[in-house]
């Protein structure tokens, strides 16, 4: 490589300059210049010429004491107030330039530097004297530093001799680093080898861990064996310890490590050491807002739900039950082993209510109780601690209930009916209608089938023609029973208002209604009068007019 040369710095030799005559001096020069005094804004010193120098004190980081020796460059050979004026600044440049051109030319291109000052486009880097220019987008991982006191290394990526002008790279140098430091890593280790690293920083995913100058990753997948930890419970940041590789990707230059495989598999043998049902001892070591985790052996935990906690309490909270760190008996209900899953049960170690709930509270049996809860399809009644049965709003009286609010507060007392008990479901239906007969259950005792009845029309459909009795009740004459002749149209043989009489057929409690017919009674009113008839009269007298005189039911 041809060497570079400046004109100015082949004049500068140190020893010779120290040595020489100083009367000689020559703007340009570097003399070593020794402290005498100092004010405010100059410090004094003797470079063994007739007249002394003096150097701005800004040039200097503190006041030099007398007796200090620097170098320093006379910027002017005419006297100033009879004194030269040197800089310190400027020798340190020059020599500071010389030392970089001589290290330049040496083919060398890693250089080492302090950052003094930044901006939004970059950051100066001090490097033996020489200011050179970072641009922001080669600061890597300097982007934050400002200044510093520590010195970092960079890529030299381009000069301009003419200038005196240096881009670095702090960029460059970290990649060389780590393709030279992932080069001899895959050369030394191999996947399985166990590797010594320090944990760097940490992110959701997992930690980066420093391994010999590269950046590996631990991800949080293979740091315990455990479903639900917290990683700066099991690692520290700065910690270092042993991990195994468990991949080498050569590819993208990527490592990664773990740390659970230090370990054996728990759950290899995990099916022989529990099984479903058994009770084991266990310890809360997470709690979460559906449940609890609790350690059971190292590095294996089950999960407990909070539909796991009371056979009486839907919406239970582990943390009315359990404290983290707490200890207790939990029964195993469910192990997968692929998934790496275990559940837990609590209330599977207490006497389920539910079993013996019927002896308590039997189908058909009375008993008064507080409402607890108002809803708008009814009302909770408590039957005891933890079970409640639920007095559906079409159960609560016969007559249409819109608002029981109105009608009914939270901790009043009812009394009611059990109807109905679902063990596997946990619900208890009640009733409080039931306490009294149903009014269809009065109405079937008063009209009995074949009664006779007496009505006025009240409604008239297509179907058939609503009848309301002396009491108010509506019973019903389908089209087919309104006559013993075929009837079309209902509204022009019957008018409401009209007074009509009709046969019960029947009462149906469930669906509320009262079947009539009118043509039944036509039909048995004619056998009365004929019965009547055939008695007032001997059977040898009947004559044709008599029986012509009979209703037929074809009335005109």
């Amino acid at each position: 490589m041809a060497q570079i040369t400046d004109d100015n710095l082949e004049a500068i030799d140190m020893e010779s300059v120290a040595d020489s005559a100083l009367d000689d001096l020559e703007a340009g020069m570097i003399v070593k210049g020794v402290v005498v005094t100092a004010d405010s804004a100059f410090v004094y010193v003797n470079v063994g010429a007739k007249s002394d120098g003096r150097v701005p004190i800004e040039e200097f980081e503190k006041i030099p004491q007398s007796g200090d020796v620097f170098n320093i460059k006379l910027m002017n050979k005419k006297l100033v107030d009879g004194v030269y004026h040197f800089s310190r600044k400027a020798a340190d440049v020059e020599m500071g330039w010389k030392n970089f051109l001589g290290h330049y030319n040496e083919g060398k291109r890693e250089i080492s530097g302090r950052v003094v000052s930044s901006s939004p486009k970059g950051k100066i880097v001090n490097c033996s004297g020489v200011n050179v220019f970072l641009p922001y987008s080669l600061t890597a991982d300097l982007k934050t530093i400002n200044s510093s006191d520590e010195e970092y290394s960079f890529l030299i990526k381009t000069v301009d001799f003419s200038k005196k002008s240096v881009i670095v790279s702090r960029k460059d140098y970290l990649d060389e680093k780590n393709k030279k430091n992932y080069m001899d890593f895959i050369q030394k280790y191999k996947e399985g080898d166990i590797v010594q690293g320090e944990v760097l920083k940490f992110v959701e995913f997992g930690v980066f861990v420093l391994v010999e100058g590269i950046e590996a990753l631990l991800h949080r997948n293979d740091m315990s064996w455990k479903k639900v930890f917290k990683q700066r419970k099991i690692l520290k940041q700065g910690e270092v310890r042993d991990f195994v590789i468990i991949n080498i990707n050569k590819d993208e230059h990527k490592i990664s490590l773990g740390l659970k495989q230090l370990k054996n598999d728990p759950w290899v043998e995990i099916a022989q050491k529990y099984k479903v049902g058994d009770t084991i001892k266990g310890k809360v070591v997470t709690i979460t807002t559906v449940g609890a985790f609790v350690q059971i052996d190292e590095d294996i935990e089950g999960f407990l739900s909070n539909f796991e906690l009371s056979w009486v309490k839907n919406n239970a909270n582990v943390k009315d039950y359990f404290e983290r760190g707490a200890e207790a008996d939990f029964k195993i209900l469910e192990i997968n082993t692929d998934d790496k899953k275990i559940n837990l049960g609590y209330k599977q170690l207490q006497p389920n209510p539910w079993d013996t709930i019927d002896e308590r509270f039997g189908v058909g049996s009375v008993h008064t109780k507080r409402i607890k809860k108002i809803v708008k399809f009814g009302m909770f009644v408590e039957l005891e601690s933890g079970i409640d049965g639920l007095v559906h709003i079409s159960d609560i009286s016969w007559d249409d209930q819109k608002d029981i609010s109105k009608t009914y507060k939270n901790g009043q007392e009812v009394e009611f009916k059990i109807l109905e008990i679902n063990k596997q479901e946990m619900k208890i239906s009640c009733g409080m209608k039931q306490l009294i007969k149903s009014p269809w259950e009065i109405v079937k005792e008063r009209y009995s089938p074949k009664t006779i009845v007496k009505g006025t029309i009240s409604g008239i459909t297509s179907f058939g023609i609503f009848v309301k009795l002396d009491d108010d009740v509506e019973g019903l004459v389908h089209i087919s029973e309104a006559s013993r002749s075929r009837v079309e149209n209902l509204d022009e043989r019957f008018k409401i208002g009209d007074q009509v009489e009709a046969i019960v057929l029947d009462v149906d409690i469930a669906k509320k209604r009262l079947s009539l017919s009118i043509k039944h009674y036509e039909i048995m009113s004619e056998k009365e009068e004929v019965t009547k008839i055939l008695r007032q009269t001997s059977p040898n007298k009947v004559t044709l007019g008599d029986m012509i005189n009979i209703d037929l039911g074809d009335r005109k």
